[in-house]
């Protein structure tokens, strides 16, 4: 019986090296992917492009809009409140906003500047205490989707 043990492992030591390596299998997706690169190009966004920023004076907010080609519609909503009394009690906040719309005749970047006040016969008052300031962008894309922007404004 020991002998047989012994010729066995003897044949397993000789044979071994000769055993053939067996390679990994690759899920067909895996091989797809490995033969394929994808290549992407940088800014292929499909939505339109919003930016706010507050005016030097921080009375107003000027937002950037690009990638207007792709839109149908866009419109804008800017809410916040305003102190009338420099104490900021409760009672003296009101609720103010600006809206409207872009014109979207073949421009594919546009700016709109958002007064924090009103103005009439190019006299404007500008509004003090901002505070709790959000606007919205709401827009259609050609494609037909609907998308909602929301963004807190600090003043």
């Amino acid at each position: 019986m020991i002998k047989y043990l012994g010729i066995l492992v003897l044949l397993l030591l000789i044979l071994f090296p000769f055993t053939k390596t067996v390679d990994a299998k690759l899920l067909p997706q895996a091989k797809n992917a490995a033969s394929k690169p994808k290549i992407t190009a940088k800014n292929t966004q499909s939505g339109i492009g919003v930016s706010p920023k507050l005016r030097a004076d921080k009375k107003a907010l000027i937002v950037n809009f690009t990638n207007l080609q792709n839109a149908s519609a866009v419109s804008y909503f800017l809410t916040y409140k305003q102190s009338l009394r420099p104490d900021g009690l409760k009672s003296s906040i009101q609720e103010e906003g600006a809206m409207g719309g872009l014109n979207l005749s073949g421009k594919s970047n546009q700016t709109a500047e958002l007064l924090f006040g009103t103005c009439s016969k190019n006299v404007c008052r500008y509004h003090s205490g901002i505070k709790d300031a959000l606007l919205e962008i709401s827009y259609n894309l050609k494609n037909g989707k609907k998308y909602l922007k929301k963004y807190k404004i600090k003043v």
